[in-house]
């Protein structure tokens, strides 16, 4: 008798179709954590100007900043965003970021891994996810997304940095009260830590959905499976129209990865696709019943006002 194929695994949380929810919470722990070091840092180094009063009725500031101390005082700038930001490592050859990188993509690998396990007696006698992981291709996909990510953090220092620096530059040559400008640097820090948080969920939810991508084609290329990607949306009012209207529909990881080139998609998408099997006519194989239940999630979907 013919074994029946059963539905693909479909992530259960409307609100958590990745499945990375745990791994957000703790990059955004840790993004915080090193935020607040950091404004800690700037302020001291910041506080430690010297400042005169000028005039009580102007509340001009005379900052007593040679150019030899500003020139210093750059320097403990980015020797502080170096530390908290750019380079600061766990351990001797780790960067503080690869972590949640590796983490994510190990996650959407295993994802795979279990779906296909599932969908085909072939892939499942084949292949595992040990296997998987301790392979040059997966080995060197993870190091990829880890340089591009350190990249990023990096430029991120440089951009902060070069604002602080103008901040309090713009202070000491304006007579600024030093009470607005420590606001300011708060401010500005604060933006920064947002922009980072940001960052944090788009590069882990891209990071596995990338490594979903990859073991799907590895396993169609080396079994001959006939894989499309099940579009499975967050369906959260915050999620854009054109992400909704996937929800239930299938494509080629191509045109996946088409989509998520364009218009900014893949910035704070909570979207995933998962691995389905296609018959003869090119159909996905899903049951009656997934189908109506996916239909019922996309029709029940109300975008913010």
């Amino acid at each position: 008798m013919k074994r029946r194929t059963p539905n693909p695994i479909v992530p259960g949380s409307i609100t958590d179709r990745t499945g990375t929810f745990s791994i957000r919470r703790r990059a955004a722990r840790e993004i915080e954590r090193r935020f607040e070091g950091l404004k800690a840092q700037v302020l001291e180094i910041f506080g430690r100007i010297r400042t005169y009063s000028l005039n009580e009725a102007s509340g001009r500031v005379l900052y007593g900043l040679t150019a030899e101390e500003l020139t210093a005082l750059n320097g403990e700038l980015q020797a502080a965003l170096d530390y908290w930001v750019a380079t600061g490592r766990q351990s001797a050859n780790s960067f503080w970021w690869s972590t949640f990188v590796s983490e994510a993509s190990q996650l959407g690998t295993a994802q795979t891994a279990a779906n296909l396990t599932n969908l085909s007696e072939a892939y499942a006698a084949a292949r595992s996810l040990a296997q998987i992981v301790m392979s040059e291709p997966y080995r060197n996909r993870v190091g990829i997304a880890q340089v591009k990510s350190y990249e990023h953090w990096t430029g991120q220092a440089a951009a902060v940095k070069s604002d602080l620096a103008q901040v309090i530059g713009s202070a000491v040559a304006d007579g600024r009260n030093p009470k607005e400008v420590v606001t300011l640097l708060s401010e500005r820090l604060d933006v920064s830590r947002s922009k980072a948080k940001a960052f944090a969920q788009t590069d882990i939810t891209d990071s596995l959905r990338q490594a979903r991508w990859a073991e799907s084609d590895a396993a169609t290329e080396e079994f001959g499976l006939n894989i499309a990607e099940l579009w499975t949306s967050a369906l959260l009012p915050t999620t854009r129209p054109w992400h909704a209207s996937r929800h239930g529909r299938v494509y080629t990881t191509a045109q996946v990865r088409e989509f998520y080139e364009q218009r900014g998609n893949r910035y704070q998408c909570h979207c995933s696709q998962t691995e389905c099997l296609l018959d003869g006519d090119g159909k996905p194989i899903l049951t009656t019943r997934l189908k109506q239940a996916m239909a019922k999630e996309k029709e029940d979907w109300r975008p913010a006002a």
